[in-house]
């Protein structure tokens, strides 16, 4: 799978060294459509784009990360890569309900899941998250991985750690978590196929 961060990095005359964030706006998004169609085109294949970490929002928003992705995707034929960490670190450093982010997202649009670890600055605020694949996945981003699944069924899955890495073993107990949830997901769905009448 080929994919690229929902983000930018530079202009005409800079660059820099992050991935900064979009303004979620019509012309935003005629850009992006233009710019994914482009390398689609080049590569002759489909792409999945990564919804990004925010650590802040644009005044002139017009529309949801969700809408923003899902026009992106309807106009281009993209996928989505899932960056459920990222999710969670948007949420908490704007304000916004981490599990009706993940609600919002059309599962049929993702083609792969991220998990990762962030750090956390506690401010007078508000925490601050900070996307750093420093450390382990999130009680809270486990959490929405399931609540994801449960809607989705099961995804290619990629845990990404890129700093601070441990040894392997504590990798490996990673992968283990991500694959002992798919399988409980797995079960419950194919339990709720058997018994639709079981959950009121």
């Amino acid at each position: 799978m080929v994919s690229d961060h929902l983000s930018w990095s530079g202009n005409a005359s800079n660059r820099y060294p992050d991935l900064l964030p979009v303004p979620y706006t019509a012309e935003a998004l005629d850009h992006f459509a233009g710019q994914v169609s482009l390398v689609q085109d080049r590569l002759g294949r489909t792409i999945l784009v990564e919804n990004p970490s925010r650590y802040l929002a644009f005044v002139g928003d017009t529309m949801s990360e969700a809408d923003f992705l899902h026009d992106l995707c309807r106009r281009t034929g993209c996928g989505l890569l899932l960056d459920i960490n990222n999710i969670e670190v948007s949420a908490t450093n704007l304000g916004l309900e981490a599990a009706a982010m993940v609600d919002a997202i059309d599962p049929a649009l993702v083609g792969e899941v991220h998990l990762a670890g962030h750090a956390r600055e506690d401010h007078e605020h508000g925490p601050l998250l900070i996307d750093d694949h420093g450390s382990k996945v999130s009680p809270v981003t486990w959490h929405l991985f399931e609540r994801f699944l449960l809607r989705s069924g099961p995804v290619p899955v990629l845990i990404e750690w890129d700093t601070n890495v441990p040894d392997f073993p504590d990798l490996l107990a990673e992968a283990q978590v991500a694959d002992a949830v798919m399988k409980r997901v797995a079960r419950l769905r194919q339990s709720l196929r058997s018994y639709p009448h079981a959950v009121a």
